[in-house]
């Protein structure tokens, strides 16, 4: 149960992280630059789901291998420490994620309606997504070091 838990744990974080990398460095760029902008939109918003569903498996996985913790392990070693930080980028990176899904994506939809240019809003988007590939990097990285026993 504990490899299973640890596997379901690592696909969900690159599911969702490597679902932005593609958005961001390979999707957005491309719409950015042509009369694509409102098909740009609807890919966004077709593709919350999957990423939402990765995240609550990574949230779900992520608290059941926390309970495989002993509290000694988590207050007399490192462990504790870097743990401590890996919750703390990865709720930034959550709280980025909804304000990027549910304001900027519902933002970009509202200028297209409108008749306004989508570019810049499409731009914002992919360097939220950037910020959030960098926190989730440095969250499988801690996790590998708690993994390891904190060394």
């Amino acid at each position: 149960m504990r490899l299973l838990s640890l596997w379901l744990h690592l696909l969900a974080a690159v599911v969702w992280l490597g679902g932005l990398l593609f958005q961001s460095h390979v999707l957005l760029p491309a719409l950015g630059k042509s009369a694509l902008v409102a098909s740009g939109a609807r890919v966004l918003r077709k593709a919350r789901p999957v990423a939402w569903v990765a995240v609550v498996v990574l949230v779900v996985t992520g608290l059941h291998n926390l309970t495989r913790l002993s509290l000694s392990v988590l207050t007399e070693t490192r462990v504790g420490r870097l743990l401590a930080l890996k919750l703390l980028l990865v709720i930034v990176a959550l709280m980025l994620s909804a304000h990027r899904d549910f304001g900027l994506v519902s933002r970009l939809a509202r200028e297209l309606e409108a008749g306004r240019d989508g570019a810049r809003q499409l731009r914002v988007i992919a360097w939220m997504d950037r910020v959030v590939i960098l926190l989730g990097a440095a969250a499988l990285y801690l996790g590998l070091a708690i993994s390891r026993g904190g060394q």
